[in-house]
């Protein structure tokens, strides 16, 4: 799920970009072609897609039957919706999925279909609550997600509202005593890697923290807070994407200044 996720993203960010991606794994935009003069054969079509310059004309990229950025995202994303049938297990009903239904709005909506875009925010926005480790939850990683729908969906004061619950949610978690939950799932974690219970719902904390701050728009607080999550934890998937995610959204800013000069 977290490589559709991230495939996705890729796919996106080549959207605002103004890029058309290289369409199999490996062969980057702006780069060369195979040294045979041939372009990318794309394996779907069985037609070559010369993705040699990078940027390119777009109705030249489908005519050559190449997928665009906008569906290779829509793809990506409506894949980690569902489990593989090879997983053997599904997700929890009450397992919290907004972060895929934004992204997989923001990719219908880059590619032209609005009313879909709307229904996934719509999904994102309305879902309350998560579980996680055997247990339901008020908040969660998902919360910002639902808060960024509301904002997609026009409704400001919903999202700021739910970014505000989420910083106040994250202060509690920082200070509450951690304790093990009755299914005591985190148990074989602590047994066999000595893990500090306290210690990781800080961690937790924290990022949520980075999440509320950046979706009220205070930007460098939420660095500064991805920046320890990260000190504490290198392995913090959730907090490495979030900041390179802010990175990105920084440099497209900067990019569309006047007088910038771009690539």
């Amino acid at each position: 799920m977290r490589a559709h996720l991230a495939l996705g993203r890729q796919a996106l960010r080549s959207v605002a970009a103004g890029i058309l991606p290289a369409v199999e794994p490996g062969f980057q935009p702006g780069g060369k072609n195979d040294g045979k003069g041939k372009g990318l054969k794309n394996s779907d079509t069985s037609k070559t897609c010369d993705a040699s310059s990078g940027r390119q004309d777009a109705a030249l990229y489908v005519r050559q039957g190449c997928p665009t950025p906008q569906a290779t995202a829509v793809a990506h994303f409506s894949a980690a919706l569902t489990a593989p049938n090879n997983l053997g297990e599904a997700k929890h009903l009450l397992a919290n999925q907004s972060d895929i239904h934004y992204w997989l709005g923001c990719a219908l909506a880059a590619n032209g279909d609005t009313k879909q875009a709307r229904q996934h925010w719509l999904a994102a926005a309305k879902f309350k609550g998560d579980f996680q480790e055997m247990s339901v939850r008020a908040f969660s990683e998902m919360t910002y997600y639902s808060a960024l729908a509301w904002e997609k969906l026009g409704q400001r004061a919903k999202a700021m509202k739910l970014f505000r619950d989420l910083l106040a949610y994250a202060e509690q978690l920082q200070k509450a005593e951690a304790k093990i939950d009755y299914f005591a799932t985190s148990l074989p974690t602590m047994l066999l890697f000595d893990d500090d219970l306290q210690a990781r719902q800080e961690t937790t904390a924290l990022f949520l923290k980075a999440q509320a701050q950046l979706g009220l728009g205070k930007k460098a607080q939420a660095q500064r807070l991805l920046t320890t999550v990260l000190n504490r934890d290198p392995n913090h998937a959730l907090a490495s994407d979030l900041q390179a995610q802010a990175l990105a959204q920084s440099f497209e800013r900067l990019r569309k200044l006047p007088g910038t000069a771009r690539s």
